[in-house]
């Protein structure tokens, strides 16, 4: 599940989720818009945060996509 789908069906503002994995706002913000990949520890705690609906997965399948979606505009 992307993380932004998890919010908006749980109603947890970006900044509330960004205080419980102390994260910046703008920091979340960049990770939903796909401008940052989430470090490690970020990972491990949306997962836990999350109960493990986004996991890694998620965010390399978002990744991914990007990436080849970029790659095409070459």
């Amino acid at each position: 599940m992307r993380l932004i789908d998890y919010l908006k069906r749980e109603g947890i503002s970006q900044a509330k989720f960004a205080r419980k994995i102390k994260l910046s706002p703008a920091g979340v913000c960049r990770i939903i818009a796909g401008n940052r990949f989430p470090k490690p520890s970020t990972l491990a705690k949306i997962d836990f945060w999350t109960k493990g609906e986004v996991t890694y997965e998620d965010f390399l399948k978002d990744w991914q996509a990007t990436q080849q979606s970029d790659m095409s505009e070459v």
